[in-house]
């Protein structure tokens, strides 16, 4: 039950800095990781496969930041969707990704078209996109 409660609490907040100050804090994320480590074994919700996802989104961005260093997402953004890959059950994070590139594409359009904004704080869609993925999961209507 920590495991949850502990991630909720810090997407919360990491939600609420990205919105205000369009910065992921590092500490938190690694406070986060380190959370959902020692609450994750303990509670026996981890697994290799998570560990496993985590380190190819890593990989993955790493090369993509590399060809195309005008990037759109931040770093923190990338390392939030690593902590959002321990968190989610391996077999819901491709429903996660789906979602969360909508809810992005959303954010993105509000934050150009209405706010007139250039850029759109991005920790709160993936947070949004999480919180979906699981209602979805929770309700039945996702077929794994």
């Amino acid at each position: 039950m920590i495991f949850y409660i502990s991630f909720y609490i810090f997407s919360i907040l990491l939600s609420y800095t990205d919105c205000t100050k369009y910065k992921i804090p590092n500490i938190t994320i690694l406070t986060l990781i380190i959370f959902l480590i020692i609450f994750g074994l303990l509670e026996n919700k981890l697994n290799l496969y998570s560990i496993a996802i985590s380190f190819a989104i890593l990989i993955f961005f790493v090369i993509i930041l590399i060809a195309m260093p005008k990037a759109i997402l931040g770093g923190g953004d990338i390392k939030y969707i690593m902590v959002v890959a321990l968190f989610l059950e391996p077999m819901l994070f491709p429903l996660f990704l789906i979602i969360s590139g909508i809810c992005q594409t959303l954010f993105l359009l509000y934050f150009q078209k209405i706010k007139k904004r250039r850029v759109a704080p991005m920790a709160p869609a993936i947070f949004l996109a999480v919180m979906i993925s699981q209602l979805i999961d929770l309700m039945g209507l996702y077929m794994r």
